[in-house]
């Protein structure tokens, strides 16, 4: 690897960036598919650190940058570029770059002494840092409110992201700021917003996972405490962002600035409710100069006097209409009396006792394959991928703690599939389908709502199962859910309208099964809610 190293000299009048993305290149093809997954790297494209580098502003003559998680250094690199082309008074740089990849700290090297070189023909004085330290430990003491010495004008960062396990150092010290198995990028993100100075940047490129689920919650409460978000850009592509990596994942760009501390320790921080935040969105980032811009109240995409403090991210003005009937709607599961819980039948631990056909010993077993919108198919002939599952469990002694109670409830899809147009897949299940057995049987891919003392009704069931399936409701978990993850949390918070209401499309769906007509829950949805929104062309 040094030996090519060697030959990769810098070109003439080259930008830094440019050199940058040789180098990256060059690494990526030498190291293993595994190497990059172990260290969560996956090197930001040229085109999307130009991007994120574009909201990089100073008036200063000596600003202090941090990339948190350097790689090559290719966002240290276009951060300078971008200042440089903005800013008439910009003198002196100096750059915190940290690395703890060992193999890929001479290229970095190689990359930020051509930086300093090239600077210093535009009369730039730059100094350079790479730290190979570990930067979540080598900043511990600011996750537990200690004055920290070292302050930023700017941090730009593509953090790492994997997810930690349990008895990780890193998990220990970041607990008042995370919850659970965290992502690493989350610790990433709060010691980085901690490090700014106050009205200083924050410029980052992130999963979008962070902006629901209860993991999160925490992060949420404290990342909002700490920075005013002010622009969000989003793909609508998953693939889009590391397309080069084969990376499947729902990224966000985003600039922030730092909140104003109202105490001298900076534990407490006051929350902006009346600042504007910009939301766009482009295919992908060959379209990002046709990007579709909108501007919102912030207080209006984030509820911080909830519990969850959830980011919702509207595309369009539907997406903001709906976020504004949800808002106005005061119903949930709980105050309604239901419960939702996950299906207990983890297929893997409970081996000995799913069968592949049906016995006295035996109750249903409903897997994922089997819910569809409005619709269970019990037993189903055709399996994923043409594998046929088992769909029958035995009940004992020992299984039966993996079992529910047969009563009335509504089949959830916690995951979607590729071939789903809609996140929230939902289906009523009445326990006369089998009369016969006081359990049945509900894998863990399922979520299921139920009351816990009585029976629902049948037009609670219909009424909320289609609300579950309708496409408001799909959109509206879509403008705070990124992933094909649904997870109980998020809908045991998912605001209800009222409970007459919900009654009431299920009596409407109630008439048309008797009459044997065919029905619309869109259709009837938006004529129960009386919504003036046109959602037939939303998306097919």
């Amino acid at each position: 690897m040094e030996e090519k190293l060697q030959f990769v000299k810098h070109f003439e009048n080259e930008l830094p960036s440019s050199y940058a993305n040789r180098l990256g290149l060059l690494y990526a093809s030498m190291v293993t598919n595994d190497h990059k997954k172990d260290n969560g790297q996956f090197f930001t494209p040229l085109s999307i650190a130009n991007f994120m580098a574009s909201f990089g502003k100073t008036e200063k003559e000596k600003i202090k940058i941090l990339d948190p998680g350097c790689g090559i250094g290719i966002l240290s690199t276009a951060i300078t570029e971008a200042l440089l082309k903005k800013s008439k008074n910009l003198k002196i740089i100096e750059l915190v770059a940290f690395e703890t990849d060992t193999q890929i700290l001479q290229y970095s090297e190689l990359c930020l002494e051509y930086l300093r070189l090239w600077l210093s023909k535009q009369n730039i004085e730059f100094t350079f840092f790479l730290c190979k330290n570990d930067f979540v430990l080598h900043n511990s003491s600011i996750l537990n409110n200690h004055n920290n010495l070292e302050e930023y004008d700017i941090v730009i960062s593509n953090p790492p992201y994997f997810k930690l396990p349990k008895n990780d150092e890193r998990i220990k010290i970041a607990q008042s700021v995370i919850y659970g198995q965290s992502n690493i990028y989350s610790i990433f993100l709060i010691i980085s917003a901690k490090l700014l100075k106050e009205n200083g940047q924050l410029l980052l490129i992130t999963p979008r996972s962070f902006c629901s689920g209860s993991y999160f919650r925490v992060f949420r409460e404290t990342f909002f405490s700490l920075v005013d978000l002010k622009t969000i850009h989003l793909f609508n592509s998953r693939k889009s962002a590391f397309k080069k990596d084969n990376v499947l994942q729902e990224n966000l760009i985003i600039e922030a600035s730092r909140k104003k501390a109202v105490e001298e320790n900076q534990t407490s921080l006051s929350l902006s409710f009346e600042s504007k935040l910009t939301i766009s969105s482009s295919e992908t980032i060959e379209d990002i100069d046709k990007r579709k811009i909108n501007h919102y109240d912030i207080s209006n995409i984030i509820n911080f006097n909830s519990y969850q403090k959830i980011l919702h991210l509207p595309l369009n003005k539907t997406d903001q209409k709906i976020i504004k009937i949800f808002k106005n709607w005061t119903g949930s599961l709980k105050l309604y009396g239901l419960e939702i819980s996950t299906g207990p039948v983890v297929d893997f631990r409970s081996l000995e006792w799913i069968k592949p056909k049906s016995s006295q010993k035996t109750v249903p077993l409903f897997w994922l394959h089997n819910v569809y919108s409005m619709n269970l198919i019990w037993p189903r002939n055709s399996g994923n991928k043409g594998k046929i599952k088992c769909q029958h469990i035995i009940i004992d002694k020992t299984s039966i703690s993996r079992l529910v109670k047969n009563k009335n409830c509504i089949l959830v899809r916690r995951f979607s599939t590729k071939d789903d147009n809609r996140r929230l897949i939902a289906a009523p299940y009445f326990k006369n389908l089998f009369t016969d057995k006081e359990f049945i049987g509900i894998e863990n891919h399922l979520n299921y709502i139920y009351h816990k003392e009585q029976d629902l009704t049948s037009d609670i069931m219909l009424g909320l199962s289609a609300l579950l399936n309708s496409k408001i409701f799909d959109l509206y978990f879509r403008t705070f859910n990124g992933n094909i993850n649904v997870s109980a949390t998020e809908l045991r918070d998912f605001p209800l309208p009222d409970f007459d209401l919900i009654k009431k499309i299920g009596n409407k769906i109630e008439n048309s099964i008797e009459s044997n007509k065919e029905y619309n829950i869109d259709e009837l949805v938006s004529e129960v809610f009386n919504l003036k929104i046109d959602l037939s062309k939303v998306y097919e």
